[in-house]
């Protein structure tokens, strides 16, 4: 069963408590723009929108892959951890680097947990090199090949139980959908702003080019009326799919993380089947679910502590 396949399920879920859904309307409103609470019946008009985009962030955090144990000795036993870090060395740093470790750390009441959760996110790399093949029994030299590796590697969405981190993605899916239509009303203010300003500097001009320039601020005003707001942000919201999506991913590669240009299988192949989660700025993240061991974390931070006490030597 693919890590999508109960997507469809799970938007049949039962809608979100009352309780939940007007806290979310709320931070979704703050997060847009808190001039849409003018509108008298703004609760019950986004109500629908964003109980479905609740529905729709609980199936989105519920698909993503893991939890997938993260460390050295997964690095050597687990193909999937094996490419997506170089070394068993950049796991640690990514570990002793990371600032919501130190402050997960730092909560007394993650304390006594032999592992925690989190979200990890990296950036998928290709590179072109020239490599060694071996056809038959002759040995290829030069052999142009596709490397495939990852960067920006970064964990969030941290908790002490699986739950915990899935709920906490929920939410942040959920926020995310709220920033991206708050970037756009963003659009929409500088649009109105050099509308305005291109109609101050050319108001004295005569025809058509007087016309064009005010129906461009009318339009630009009419689009930020509250009213107008709220509509386009619950069409938005009820859009949700189209905004924020897992996109199955699934490569072929080597221990040293050449691509095979074909469906390789046997000793020293592996398919490894990932999702990017695509925003509404199109940046595509892979994604899964991570269960670290604290005693792998703790000594990451201590590492890195030493490190930066030599720095300042």
């Amino acid at each position: 069963m693919g890590f999508l396949s109960g997507l469809g399920n799970l938007l049949g879920s039962r809608p979100p408590p009352e309780k939940a859904l007007r806290e979310a309307i709320e931070h979704a409103v703050d997060a847009v723009d808190p001039r849409l609470k003018v509108v008298s019946d703004y609760e019950s008009r986004l109500a629908p929108a964003v109980a479905h985009a609740l529905r729709y962030c609980e199936a989105v955090a519920a698909a993503i892959p893991g939890p997938v144990e993260v460390g050295a000795r997964a690095f050597a036993a687990d193909p999937l951890v094996h490419a997506l870090f170089a070394t068993p060395g950049d796991i640690s740093d990514m570990l002793g680097k990371s600032r919501e470790v130190r402050e997960f750390f730092a909560d007394p009441v993650n304390a006594g947990r032999d592992e925690f959760f989190g979200l990890l996110g990296m950036r998928q790399r290709y590179k072109a090199v020239a490599g060694v093949a071996l056809n038959g029994d002759v040995v290829q030299h030069g052999v142009p090949q596709r490397l495939l590796y990852f960067a920006d590697h970064t964990l969030g969405e941290l908790g002490s139980g699986h739950e915990v981190t899935r709920r906490r993605l929920q939410e942040a899916a959920f926020a995310g959908l709220a920033r991206g239509f708050a970037s756009c009303v963003d659009e929409l203010r500088q649009e109105h702003h050099e509308a305005r300003t291109a109609w101050q500097m050319e108001r004295a001009s005569v025809g058509e080019r007087r016309q064009e320039l005010e129906e461009r601020q009318r339009l630009a005003i009419a689009s930020l009326a509250p009213e107008k707001l709220l509509d386009a942000f619950a069409e938005w919201l009820a859009a949700s799919e189209q905004r924020l999506y897992l996109k199955p991913t699934e490569v072929t590669v080597d221990r040293m993380g050449v691509i095979s240009p074909s469906a390789a299988t046997g000793d020293g192949y592996s398919t490894l089947n990932f999702p990017e989660l695509v925003a509404r700025d199109r940046r595509q993240w892979i994604v899964l679910v991570a269960r670290i061991s604290r005693q792998d974390a703790r000594e990451a931070l201590e590492r890195q502590q030493q490190a930066n006490r030599y720095l300042l030597i």
